[in-house]
């Protein structure tokens, strides 16, 4: 069995957001030090002035970093497949985490999609069982619901096997 990989826009999706991310923190952190300074008079920041601006320049470059280049190495590890009676996917940026869904398992299955993966028409689904939540994302919006509808008439079929 092969597995599949998640839609190739899933970098632009994942950039994207990433991106408004790193703006808004980047606002908020040069935006809060000016402000600080000018509005409160805080002396001190004008002493650890270096000190301040090496720290959120260290916080600048993770997050630059988890902008342009983790979307890349996270669609590189991230697959997935769907079985008769499993669903198994891996992902991971340092280290690779493999997920083994037995369907008797599910619970409910919802697929969503935001602003962003709307623009590329991308879905999320996400898997619900006893232990937890459990997410695929960026999926063709037209293949995550024939992915919902599959897990959905197979879980019925266990349960009715069961009973």
């Amino acid at each position: 069995m092969e597995y599949n990989k998640l839609n190739i826009n899933s970098k632009k999706s994942w950039l994207i957001a990433r991106l408004i991310t790193t703006i808004i923190f980047g606002v908020i952190l040069y935006g809060g030090q000016w402000f600080l300074k000018k509005q409160f008079n805080w002396k001190w920041l004008t002493n650890y002035n270096t000190t301040v601006n090496v720290i959120i320049g260290i916080v600048m470059v993770f997050l630059l970093l988890n902008t342009f280049l983790y979307p890349i190495i996270e669609y590189n590890q991230w697959k997935y497949i769907i079985t008769e009676d499993k669903v198994d996917f891996t992902e991971g940026i340092f280290t690779l985490k493999r997920t083994i869904i037995p369907i008797l398992r599910i619970q409910h299955i919802t697929v969503t999609q935001g602003p962003i993966n709307k623009l590329f028409n991308l879905g999320d689904i996400s898997i619900v069982t006893a232990g937890g939540s459990h997410e695929i994302p960026n999926i063709e919006m037209a293949k995550a619901e024939e992915i919902s509808e599959y897990l959905k008439s197979k879980v019925k079929q266990k349960v009715e096997e069961n009973e």
